[in-house]
């Protein structure tokens, strides 16, 4: 399956040792169409359960963080989501 020719080639899950306080579950690298690699996505634990969360940059200065690259659209985001969590649900099963 792909969403406008963008297909995941790879998925690589790096569970995390659980912490007190933490809801991050795993790390996440991704291969789209073998050619770009995105690293150091989040599998996080929230509230109404688990998500991704990609990769961002915290300037302390401006107190503020910058997305890195993230999925523009919905379909795009879902696509990206449903395989991710389903891989991540198998590795921690």
């Amino acid at each position: 399956m792909s969403v406008n020719g963008i297909e995941i080639t790879e998925i690589k899950i790096n569970p995390v040792p659980k912490k007190e306080g933490s809801h991050l579950e795993a790390f996440a690298r991704i291969v789209l169409n073998g050619q770009l690699c995105i690293n150091s996505i989040r599998v996080v634990h929230g509230k109404f359960g688990p998500f991704i969360s990609f990769p961002r940059e915290f300037n302390q200065k401006e107190g503020k963080g910058y997305n890195l690259c993230y999925p523009i659209t919905k379909a795009l985001q879902d696509y990206l989501s449903e395989r991710i969590l389903r891989q991540w649900r198998t590795v921690s099963a």
